[in-house]
């Protein structure tokens, strides 16, 4: 007898060492400006930054390096991804952002300046339909395999960079202080 593991979804986290208050100064220049409205239910989102910009340098080298890494050595994909875009995200009191997936490129994710405690978990959904053909009354105990979701607890300086056709959600911010991210693509 064996188990055959089918169709599974990787998730890379690493811990980072990016100055958060040149970036909170930064995201506080930015927050003046006019937004846009994607995903994000309230809040402000950014428009698309410049990639020269000197505040992320580091930070774009990083999501840089660490894609191409996830790409070739646990996607199995040879090839090396450009970063296409970056932006930033604040998310006040109740904020969220609704399930998406990010079109039109390969390796997508998230770094976190500011995450007060309750400020929102991020969710990846499982898109099998589980729920319809399993009730989670009858699960004794949650797993990879009987999951409909899984959560992960924003943590300050902490990258996350997931498959872009991994739908996700932002919860609710429940802090009273604003919750800061930075979202980018790579194709």
């Amino acid at each position: 007898m064996e188990i055959i593991e089918i169709f599974k979804q990787p998730i890379f986290k690493i811990k980072l060492n990016e100055n958060l208050k040149t970036i909170i100064d930064f995201s506080k220049k930015l927050e003046k400006n006019t937004g846009r409205t994607l995903s994000n239910v309230g809040g402000f989102q950014s428009k698309d930054l410049d990639l020269n910009e000197p505040v992320l340098t580091s930070l774009i080298k990083n999501i840089t390096e660490y894609s191409n890494l996830f790409l070739n050595n646990h996607l199995q994909i040879n090839k090396n991804l450009n970063l296409i875009n970056i932006w930033l995200n604040i998310n006040y009191f109740k904020d969220f952002n609704l399930p998406h997936i990010h079109s039109f490129s390969k390796i997508s994710g998230v770094f976190y300046v500011k995450t007060p405690k309750n400020c929102g978990n991020i969710n990846f959904i499982n898109d099998s339909n589980l729920r319809a053909f399993i009730s989670s009354d009858l699960i004794t105990e949650y797993n990879n395999y009987n999951s409909s979701k899984w959560s992960f607890i924003p943590e300050e300086n902490i990258l996350y960079l997931f498959p872009s056709w991994f739908n996700h959600y932002v919860e609710p911010n429940l802090s009273k202080d604003k919750r800061i991210s930075i979202s980018f693509n790579l194709n």
